[in-house]
């Protein structure tokens, strides 16, 4: 089991690739925030403040991912940018799953993954 493990800290740099590319993606919920809003949520805010957060939200997490590819490059500042990711990740999927959200399938996968990629994160930072 913990030769398992120990692969995360010999691929930690392609794990930070493929999941700060999966991360960034959220930068289409700034290009498009209706249309992306309505396939994960099921719904899309009316109002401009609604419209504007989403967006916003978007970035954030677009800005996340960004990060994670660029620690995997620079070990550096590696350690801070997981727990940052981790904090988001975690964060997120409390409030899909602490809500009604949690009906909406995509929402919910995209909080299943979430979490696994957080404890990925937290396995290395422990030492695995």
């Amino acid at each position: 089991m913990f030769e398992a493990l120990k692969m995360i800290g010999t691929h930690i740099e392609i794990i930070l690739i493929i999941t700060g590319a999966t991360t960034a993606m959220a930068l289409a919920q700034f290009m498009a925030p209706a249309s992306i809003s309505r396939l994960i949520y099921g719904a899309v805010p009316t109002e401009v403040v609604g419209i504007a957060l989403i967006r916003h939200w978007g970035l954030l997490v677009f800005l996340v991912g960004v990060l994670l590819i660029y620690a995997a490059f620079h070990p550096e500042v590696r350690e801070p940018v997981m727990v940052v990711a981790a904090a988001e990740k975690i964060t997120f999927s409390l409030v899909i799953f602490g809500t009604s959200l949690r009906r909406y399938p995509i929402a919910a996968a995209i909080a299943v993954g979430d979490i696994l990629i957080a404890l990925v994160y937290v396995l290395y930072l422990v030492g695995f």
